[in-house]
C-alpha cells in the first residue's frame, strides 16, 4: 500500500506536458487521481532503479580526453543547435568533433565524419531555441551510454575509460538517435564495435591517452 504524505510534508513536482497528458490518460481510464497513477508510477521505478552512471564515483576514471569530449558533449554540441538536454546524437558528435581521439579515428575509418552527423542530427532532431547558458540534463538513454561504457572498460581490464570506452557504449545502447543517425549512414554496428575493439586492445597509444 502506498501511503501519500500528509499536505504539509507533500514537495511541489513538475513533470513535462507530455508526461501528464500520459498520466491523465491512465487516471481517467481507471478512475483514480494523477497524483494516485504518479505515486504508484513512482514507487515501482524506485524499488526496482539501479544506477549504471554515478558521477561521483565515475567522472573520476574518465581519461582527460574523454573528459573533454563528455564536456562538450554536455555545453557546445547542445548549445549549437539549441537544444536543452543531452543525448547520445550529441554524444556521438563529440566523440566525432574530436578527430585526434581513438573514437574519432575509429568514427572517421568507418566514413562517419563530424559534418555528415551534424546533417543527420538537425534533419532528425531539428533546431531548438533554448539559451547557450542553459543547464543541460542527461536523457536517460545518454545515461545508459555512460554507464555502458565503465562497465565495457571494466570488462576489458582497462583502469580508465576513454573515447574508445564511450563509443563502445553508445553502440552497445543501440538504440538511441545516435544509432539511428550511424543506420542512416549505413554503418554496420557490429562492424564498429569491432573495430574500436581492435583500436582499444591492439592499438600503441596508452589508455590514459585515448
Amino acid at each position: 500500500m502506498i501511503v501519500m504524505p500528509s499536505s504539509p510534508n507533500r514537495k511541489r513536482l513538475e513533470v513535462p506536458t507530455y508526461y501528464f497528458d500520459a498520466l491523465k490518460r491512465i487516471a481517467d481510464a481507471e478512475d483514480r487521481t494523477v497524483a494516485n497513477v504518479l505515486g504508484e508510477l513512482l514507487f515501482a521505478a524506485l524499488r526496482d532503479y539501479r544506477p549504471s552512471w554515478i558521477p561521483k564515483a565515475h567522472l573520476g576514471r574518465l581519461t582527460r580526453r574523454a573528459r573533454a569530449v563528455l564536456d562538450r558533449a554536455q555545453g557546445a554540441v547542445p548549445a549549437s543547435f539549441g537544444h536543452n538536454y543531452v543525448g547520445t546524437e550529441h554524444i556521438l558528435l563529440a566523440l566525432g568533433e574530436d578527430g585526434e581521439g581513438l573514437a574519432g579515428r575509429v568514427l572517421a575509418g568507418a566514413g562517419v565524419l563530424p559534418a555528415d552527423v551534424r546533417a543527420e542530427l538537425e534533419s532528425i532532431v531539428g533546431r531548438g531555441e533554448a539559451p547557450p547558458d542553459t543547464v543541460r540534463e542527461l536523457v536517460p538513454r545518454a545515461r545508459k551510454v555512460l554507464g555502458l561504457a565503465v562497465a565495457e572498460a571494466d570488462h576489458l581490464g582497462h583502469g580508465f575509460v576513454g573515447t574508445g570506452h564511450l563509443l563502445l557504449g553508445l553502440l552497445r545502447e543501440g538504440q538511441g538517435i545516435a544509432a539511428g543517425i550511424l543506420n542512416r549512414r549505413e554503418v554496420d554496428l557490429e562492424d564498429l564495435t569491432a573495430a574500436t575493439l581492435r583500436a582499444l586492445t591492439g592499438g600503441t597509444t596508452p589508455l590514459a591517452e585515448t
